[in-house]
């Protein structure tokens, strides 16, 4: 695609962005408290030193990669767990009959209202001290961040947007497709390979949009309960009770920035399998 092309598409997606902006400068020139309302340039000027500590609390990139990094790690253990299992519920209906009673009743708990339950059952126990590194236990590593019961309300903020995607990607499967491959005598392990899973990728990539979406939005939420020393959400946090509103702004615009990007790349990696499914006959 050419890229005048490419900036034609993007350009549009900035009207909105610069319309917020322009009110932010507007306001923020029309007389009200700088700790009401800060100025942009005096957000901007946050953003600029990314790696410069603020309010006591650590820098915006130590702070920011400590939410990644729980993230991540929560992500990759949803999609490890529930990729396989909603593939086996979509394509046997002895394993939908099972486990679908129990997925309805856990999806509707709010990973928020698991927050607390998960702190109490792993306490302040990080990887540290799960994998018994006690070469670090008095440095200051970034494992020291990774709190289990953090990890554990991840997996439960992505597990279900996974599941539910890989389940009815699994189930989609043209019976036409299916008839012809069993006629042509394929086994059950081929139809999954050649068949199951190549047309439940599509559906398995928009709920890891999902579940990565959710993700995101639970680990800013958690960091602001009681307990958290670093993140994102602790940063906010910290700065709404010492009326740092540039700081708090700052923060926000770091979780919007790195929200869509997590996003993007998601939406990159499964451009091509949407392809194939738009092409399908």
């Amino acid at each position: 695609m050419p890229k005048g092309t490419r900036a034609g598409e993007f350009l549009p997606g900035l009207i909105l962005p610069a319309a917020v902006l322009l009110i932010w400068i507007l306001a923020s020139a029309s007389g009200l408290k700088p700790a009401l309302i800060p100025t942009p340039q005096a957000v901007l000027s946050i953003l600029a030193r990314p790696f410069d500590g603020v309010i006591a609390s650590g820098s915006i990139f130590w702070n920011c990669t400590v939410s990644i990094i729980r993230v991540l790690t929560g992500f990759t253990i949803a999609v490890l767990t529930a990729v396989p299992m909603g593939l086996l519920m979509g394509s046997s209906s002895a394993a939908r009959r099972f486990l679908a009673l129990s997925v309805e009743l856990a999806r509707p708990l709010s990973p928020l209202a698991m927050t607390p339950l998960m702190l109490v059952l792993f306490r302040s126990r990080t990887v540290v001290d799960v994998l018994g590194l006690t070469s670090l236990r008095y440095s200051h590593s970034i494992l020291h961040e990774i709190q289990i019961g953090m990890i554990a309300v991840q997996v439960w903020g992505g597990f279900f947007p996974i599941l539910l995607g890989a389940a009815s990607g699994a189930r989609s499967v043209r019976r036409i497709h299916l008839e012809v491959a069993e006629l042509l005598g394929a086994g059950r392990a081929m139809i999954f390979r050649h068949l199951t899973l190549p047309s439940a990728i599509p559906d398995i990539m928009t709920g890891m949009r999902l579940g990565m979406g959710r993700c995101w939005m639970v680990i800013v939420a958690s960091e602001m309960l009681p307990g958290t020393n670093a993140g994102l959400g602790y940063l906010i946090r910290y700065s709404y009770e010492i009326q740092r509103t540039d700081v708090m702004l700052a923060g926000l615009v770091v979780i919007a920035l790195v929200g869509a990007l997590l996003s993007h790349v998601l939406d990159r990696i499964g451009k091509r399998s949407f392809e194939l499914r738009r092409r399908e006959r």
